[in-house]
């Protein structure tokens, strides 16, 4: 029989420190040699799932149709929590069912999901601690390579009982709370603010509260003067915090409050 391989993403926080990614593709490797295996990202903050989130949700959007891709921030691994199989309109995601999804569950279109039963996928039980290798590394090969489909990997379960997380901005009487997403090797903050959903744009009036630093929306770093810190709409359309020529992260610290201000409640004179 003669299969049609598909791409597979790899979106883990294993780092390279260790052999852990290399054996991933290893077992997939032995089992479909032909596989064309992508690195999406391995550094995600160790067990940061909504870092993961968003990084997951701003990469997909690249992939070519029919890639399959295996999102592993797994701090849950050896537990009850689900090991799940989402078909979207566009590429298949293995993943922990931790929340890792919940930014593509809102912006994509999916069929259906199983949940993942290792006997399908295996003859041996998995470790505790490294379903990378034992599980999601052979299904996600069975199935790019052809060898296996989405049903065959286990039982159907409702996407609408999938975990998702509290990801939403939270509106209140001064503007919108944010939160933080994710923060980069640069040390951008990027928050949970959508631009285009809020009708943030640079230059229209909105403002960004940092701690108790109040700054305008601008368009890029160059705007401000080096070593200023400044926010603006990044380039997956979130806002975000930085500092020209610098980290926001040391000047802000990892989690500071953010608050995004509109026009009507905005002060003349931004810090």
């Amino acid at each position: 029989m003669e299969y049609v391989h598909k791409p597979v993403f790899l979106l883990t926080d294993f780092g390279y420190q260790d052999a852990y990614v290399g054996v991933m593709k290893a077992v997939m490797l032995g089992i479909a040699p032909e596989l064309q295996i992508v690195d999406l990202c391995h550094s995600i903050e160790p067990q940061n799932v909504i870092s993961a989130a968003y990084v997951l949700r701003t990469a997909v959007p690249y992939l070519p149709a029919g890639s399959v891709v295996v999102a592993v921030v797994d701090p849950g691994v050896g537990t009850q929590r689900r090991i799940v199989a989402l078909e979207g309109e566009r590429y298949v995601l293995l993943a922990p069912d931790n929340g890792i999804a919940t930014l593509v569950l809102q912006c994509d279109r999916w069929v259906r999901a199983v949940e993942i039963a290792w006997q399908r996928v295996a003859s041996t039980p998995p470790s505790a601690t490294f379903h990378g290798r034992d599980v999601f590394a052979p299904a996600a090969a069975l199935l790019a390579s052809g060898k296996l489909c989405l049903e065959q990997l286990g039982k159907q379960v409702e996407l609408s009982a999938l975990v998702q997380l509290a990801l939403e901005p939270q509106v209140r009487s001064d503007g919108i709370e944010a939160i933080v997403l994710h923060r980069d090797r640069f040390g951008n903050i990027v928050t949970n603010v959508e631009a285009a959903r809020w009708g943030i744009a640079p230059f229209h009036g909105w403002q960004c509260r940092v701690q108790d630093v109040t700054l305008p929306i601008v368009r890029t770093y160059q705007d401000v003067p080096s070593g200023a810190p400044v926010a603006y709409v990044g380039s997956s359309g979130y806002i975000e915090i930085g500092v020209n020529c610098g980290s926001a992260v040391e000047r802000f610290g990892a989690e500071p409050s953010i608050v995004l201000i509109p026009p009507s409640k905005a002060s003349t004179s931004p810090e």
